[in-house]
């Protein structure tokens, strides 16, 4: 069982390390912006999540900075792979960018999933609301940390269903550890699966079916609709 989690483990690395490089891509920075916005969008949350709440249980250091160092490797080189395709195919990802976009998603559902389980895990002993709440923010601090740094507003505050389903992923964590499965050995691996599953079925339904969380002013709505009148009236 402890196999099956190191291997989910490694697949949200992945997952969330090519996410990250896209986006940097996108962007257009250097090869070294899409290894450190990969990175960012990996590991900041976590690094967040520890400086904020690590003195409840005694952390010193962000776990960033004791146990990753495979995990910055895959990552590096995740960002890499990314950043040379792009770079070799330049012509083509250019123009399958709807295709990148989606790949993207995928990326993303599945890795704001295996964080959402490792930060819940790690502060489970606090509670089922601090838990959750460190669970999600693990799975969205390095994203948040990206945009921010990218002068982007957030996903989190514009589209998609993004936050409440990291907490409802992390909250079917907590509840399955708990309370299902209390001191069952796969635990943890089921857990895990269930908040994968959850956050990822969730992200898929919001991205097929345009789920968004209301917004008090649609401006862009309210400009099409002002655009189209004018346009009548024209004519």
């Amino acid at each position: 069982m402890e196999l099956v989690l190191v291997i989910i483990h490694f697949i949200g690395i992945i997952s969330f390390s090519a996410a990250g490089a896209m986006v940097a891509v996108d962007k257009e920075t250097d090869c070294f912006g899409v290894i450190f916005l990969s990175v960012i969008t990996c590991f900041g949350g976590g690094m967040l999540r520890d400086v904020i709440a690590g003195n409840a249980i005694g952390r010193e250091l962000p776990v960033f900075f004791t146990d990753f160092k495979m995990e910055i490797i895959v990552c590096i080189l995740t960002a890499l792979i990314v950043f040379f395709l792009a770079m070799i195919f330049k012509e083509k990802y250019v123009k399958e960018e709807a295709a990148v976009e989606k790949i993207n998603n995928i990326l993303d559902a599945l890795g704001i999933g295996v964080f959402s389980a490792a930060g819940t895990a790690a502060y489970m002993e606090l509670g089922f609301f601090v838990a959750v709440v460190l669970g999600m923010f693990s799975s969205i601090g390095g994203s948040v940390t990206r945009d921010i740094i990218l002068r982007d507003i957030p996903t989190i505050l514009r589209k998609r269903i993004y936050a409440l389903a990291c907490l409802a992923g992390s909250a079917a964590y907590y509840i399955v550890v708990r309370y299902l499965m209390n001191g069952m050995e796969s635990a943890d691996v089921v857990g895990t699966i269930a908040c994968v599953a959850v956050i990822f079925t969730i992200r898929m339904c919001a991205t097929i079916f345009r789920w968004n969380m209301p917004k008090a002013i649609d401006f862009a709505k309210i400009k099409s609709t002002e655009s189209n009148t004018e346009e009548t009236v024209i004519k």
